[in-house]
């Protein structure tokens, strides 16, 4: 095992992060927040200080950094990052306690969302910004990881993720995720600016567009209104912010090939087929529910809601344009149960989206079928295929074994939750979408349900802890307790 590798690479992430600081700094001091300002600035400079330490003490041997490497930086990321981009949340005084900035934190790092401010129309526009800079990092950190490192280490069926990016074979790990971040960095800029400009364009402040802009393509659902989407009662923003968060749940490798002229890869990519099928089976599924449901006159708005928050659910984001209780979506045409289904799906692999992933739902799915057509025709032989490719059989059991254990720990986690004192309807539904990364939706599925300010402490840690099991494919988390990782 070779720590230093592992340090090394960790340090040059906290100096990233420390740059991102920068930001929310020079936001405070033109807001004239100077004390703010100070806050940030320093935690750039004590964030920087440290990573820069770090990487430059470990420089030897850097590029050891092979399979058990690998599991312990994707683990470890998460957290060393969640800790330093909490030290400027809980040093503004804002959160008011540790527990509460790491957690903010984390969630944001992680795209899941669930946030424990309130009042965030009162909130300086500083930590707005970084909490949006905590999601937008973090959605750009989990396509390179998913990209230059999961698929590599062949995490739950991994090996089947289909790239348009150079594979980089025969370079090392960290070599891979820095060509990796060097290709996809300025086409994740781009589409966030188009996404800006377009809400913008269409009625948001430039702020606010930005910071929208910045939630929707992480697929993460921070906001900068107590009451979300629905505070701006929009049909034009919330259209737009249904096409950014569409192009979030899609493979990013596809958008770079797009940008380099490339554009068969959208058409031969099966995640694709199966992304527009689930939009267009969920529009239709809107008509239906809505004139089934609706009273007269309300079809057009029931079906608004209906449909952007099934969107926003597949995609993970957790932006709901219904405020909860009121009729409509939240009072419920889309019950709690679909939700749970949307959000455990989730996007494409290499997107900013959490869930199982619909590669992972398709295996499943084809692997049921040939099941069942082994029963009438025991010696027939039926290949699993996704797209153009063959499905191994070591594939196949690979995607059931995460399945089997991401069942194994939702219900860990609601066990956990419940010993906590959340209600049963609660702790489930808090522990899948801390799990599938889609926190925001808890107030619009459960709007009786605690928020995640008043929970417990040990709440907080419990789902701090699932927020970054679903985010780093929770096999590598159990791998590292695995006592044989640790024996060599």
């Amino acid at each position: 095992m070779s720590y230093t590798s592992v340090f090394h690479c960790l340090g040059w992430a906290v100096v990233l992060l420390a740059a991102l600081m920068i930001l929310p700094a020079l936001t405070a001091m033109l807001d004239g927040n100077t004390a703010l300002a100070w806050t940030f600035a320093a935690s750039a400079v004590l964030s920087g200080f440290f990573g820069a330490g770090f990487a430059m003490a470990t420089q030897r041997d850097i590029w050891q950094f092979g399979k058990r490497e690998g599991f312990m930086f994707l683990v470890l990321i998460w957290l060393v990052l969640a800790l330093f981009g909490a030290i400027p949340l809980h040093f503004s005084g804002y959160p008011g306690r540790p527990i509460d900035a790491f957690f903010e934190a984390i969630s944001g790092l992680t795209t899941t969302g669930a946030t424990i401010f309130g009042e965030l129309e009162q909130m300086p526009p500083a930590i707005l910004l970084w909490r949006a800079l905590l999601q937008w990092g973090g959605g750009l950190l989990s396509i390179v990881l998913a990209v230059s490192l999961i698929s590599h280490l062949g995490i739950g069926g991994m090996e089947t993720f289909q790239s348009a990016l150079p594979r980089g074979e025969g370079a090392s790990l960290p070599a891979r995720m820095l060509q990796t971040a060097q290709d996809l960095f300025w086409i994740y800029v781009l589409l966030t600016l188009f996404g800006a400009l377009a809400l913008w364009a269409v009625g948001m402040s430039a702020f606010d567009a930005l910071c929208h802009a910045f939630a929707a393509l992480s697929t993460g659902g921070f906001s900068t209104r107590d009451g979300g989407i629905a505070a701006y009662n929009s049909p034009a923003i919330e259209l737009v912010l249904m096409a950014i968060m569409i192009v979030g749940a899609i493979n990013f490798t596809l958008h770079w090939a797009a940008f380099n002229g490339r554009f068969r890869g959208f058409r031969e990519n099966a995640e694709v087929h199966y992304l527009i099928a689930a939009v267009t089976f969920l529009v239709f599924a809107g008509i239906v529910l809505s004139l089934i449901t609706a009273t007269e006159g309300n079809f057009v708005t029931q079906l608004r809601e209906v449909v952007f928050l099934a969107i926003s659910a597949l995609t993970t984001t957790g932006f709901s344009n219904s405020q909860p209780g009121a009729s409509g979506v939240a009072a419920p045409v889309l019950a709690p149960i679909l939700i749970i289904g949307l959000v455990l799906v989730g996007g494409a692999t290499g997107s900013t989206t959490g869930g199982v992933r619909l590669m992972r739902v398709a295996v499943l799915f084809k692997q049921a079928q040939r099941e069942l057509l082994r029963l009438m025709h025991p010696h027939g032989v039926r290949p699993v295929r996704l797209g153009k490719m063959r499905i191994q059989n070591p594939i196949i059991w690979g995607v059931w074994s995460f399945f089997f254990i991401l069942i194994l720990v939702l219900t860990a986690t609601a066990l956990a939750l419940a010993f906590f004192g959340l209600p049963a309807d609660v702790a489930v539904a808090a522990a899948v979408l801390a799990i599938s990364n889609a926190g925001p939706f808890l107030p619009t599925m459960l709007p009786e349900a605690v928020s995640y300010a008043d929970m417990p402490d040990g709440a907080k840690y419990v789902l701090a802890l699932g927020m970054l099991a679903g985010r780093v494919e929770l096999l590598a988390l159990l791998s590292l307790l695995n006592p044989s990782y640790w024996r060599h």
